[in-house]
């Protein structure tokens, strides 16, 4: 009987060893912040492999901002983003974001992005370009809406893309992840 109650409390010991939290949180990609989809205010991506989050200030306003509007175009929503931390010199901007038609999606959905569609990818990472996705640029990749939740007024979801145009470097946008209160 005094085996059975000491293999007990060992196994528990060893139980409860095995279940202590991390106080750091869980991400899939280092330097950004988890991909949730609680309204966190979070957004970051890999800028040609390196982590990139909306930092400093400009003195242009927030470095982080969502428009979203469910009667414009039947539903739209764009995220802007700045790093006027990275480069001293100049100001760094991403965006992505949907000009048409949100209102008769199903969530989550993916959308590809291209020089023709209707969803939006930019940025401006170096001094002499700012490359936006028209019909002058090409560019190609994917938005995944995760979720759109218009009670708690959240949009979540993940993007990919990459940005190039004459005379500019490539702009390779990877691992792309915002969760956003609108």
């Amino acid at each position: 009987m005094k085996n059975k109650i000491l293999y007990t409390c060992l196994c528990f010991v060893l139980l409860s060893a095995q279940c202590k939290k991390s106080k750091q949180p869980n991400t899939d990609t280092p330097g950004l912040p988890p991909a949730t989809q609680i309204g966190a205010n979070t957004f970051g991506c890999l800028v040609n492999g390196v982590p990139w989050l909306p930092q400093g200030n400009n003195g242009g306003g927030n470095n982080l901002s969502i428009y979203y509007d469910p009667l414009f175009n039947n539903g739209v929503f764009d995220i802007a983003a700045y790093n006027a931390v990275i480069s001293p010199t100049s100001t760094q901007y991403i965006g992505i974001g949907v000009a048409d038609s949100l209102n008769y999606f199903n969530f989550p959905k993916t959308l590809k992005l291209s020089k023709t569609s209707i969803y939006r990818a930019t940025a401006s990472i170096s001094l002499s370009c700012i490359i936006v996705s028209t019909a002058t640029i090409v560019s190609e990749g994917e938005l995944f809406i995760d979720k759109l939740d218009k009670q708690n007024r959240i949009i979540a979801g993940r993007f990919n893309y990459t940005l190039y145009q004459s005379g500019c470097d490539t702009i390779k946008i990877t691992n792309g992840r915002f969760d956003m209160k609108f």
